[in-house]
């Protein structure tokens, strides 16, 4: 009957303890969320009007890496064509020169090695000049110039490749979170909800992509969940993380305490009715011997 009632007693406080520890862990469990993200589109098309010689019309344009872009060149009248003409100035790189006679049929190229720029030359409409996939070398000044019986005519696009960074926060065993924007361009703007004591660090790659590394921490702030937003022109992002175990909430607190103390006091009440119960089986032992 000892055995028995001690038995029952230990499987109930077992009990008692899983059901605690399952709470507490559900209540403390850490996510990483994302939040909604827009990006360029993945085709582009550009279009410039064209101004006399004299005068270079510019464009600032603005296109997505591995996206796919064509820029055109166009005038009122593309009667009496002579010849057509486009010239890209990339970085670090001798320009480019592609020439078309209209009495010719074949296209004249200069220092231009780039196989991903394809132009598309249709004399019945757009001089267009295609790019595609669009990399970060692609960087550069492109004009097209336009020889006609009733003048010369050019514009020009100055093409600037974005390039969405990769999002990433984290961590560490003291507390501190790490976010971090990797390789974007330009550089991304990293933020903190709540804010807290923070710096960073930029690092410039040789394709001008950046890294920026943010690094913050809350001691004495007891904050138990954080918010990394990254603001880029491709597109913004936010990731949340919970600073468990590093940092408990008070709600969660707040119900750990309540469990131990009620795995406390089911221990001291099966504490006493075990002791009453052992005294009660003695006396009765005694009792039995006497009589």
């Amino acid at each position: 009957m000892k055995t028995s009632s001690l038995g029952k007693m230990t499987s109930a406080l077992g009990l008692w303890i899983i059901i605690a520890l399952l709470l507490f862990g559900y209540m403390t469990e850490s996510s990483a969320q994302g939040c909604n993200s827009s990006t360029l589109a993945k085709e582009q098309g550009h279009l410039c009007f064209m101004n006399s010689e004299t005068t270079t019309t510019d464009s600032s344009v603005s296109v997505q890496v591995d996206t796919k872009t064509n820029l055109s060149c166009f005038t009122f009248s593309m009667k009496n064509l002579i010849m057509v003409t486009w010239e890209i100035v990339s970085r670090d790189k001798a320009p480019c020169i592609m020439a078309k006679r209209l009495d010719n049929h074949d296209i004249k190229k200069t220092n231009c090695f780039n196989d991903r720029v394809h132009w598309e030359f249709r004399p019945d409409s757009h001089l267009t000049l295609q790019i595609d996939p669009v990399t970060t070398e692609d960087d550069g000044y492109y004009k097209c110039a336009i020889v006609t019986s009733e003048g010369n005519f050019q514009c020009g696009y100055n093409l600037s490749v974005l390039v969405p960074p990769r999002v990433s926060l984290l961590v560490d065993g003291d507390g501190t979170a790490t976010c971090k924007a990797s390789a974007g361009k330009p550089a991304a703007q990293i933020s903190w909800v709540p804010e807290g004591y923070c710096f960073s660090m930029n690092e410039t790659h040789d394709d001008k992509t950046v890294t920026v590394e943010s690094m913050c921490h809350w001691n004495g702030l007891n904050e138990s969940e954080v918010t990394c937003s990254i603001s880029h022109v491709t597109g913004n992002e936010c990731l949340s993380i919970e600073l468990l175990p590093h940092r408990v909430k008070s709600s969660t607190l707040l119900s750990l305490y309540i469990c131990l103390f009620v795995l406390l006091g089911l221990i001291i009440i099966l504490g006493f009715i075990f002791i009453w119960r052992t005294i009660c089986h003695r006396r009765k032992w005694k009792f039995m011997q006497t009589t």
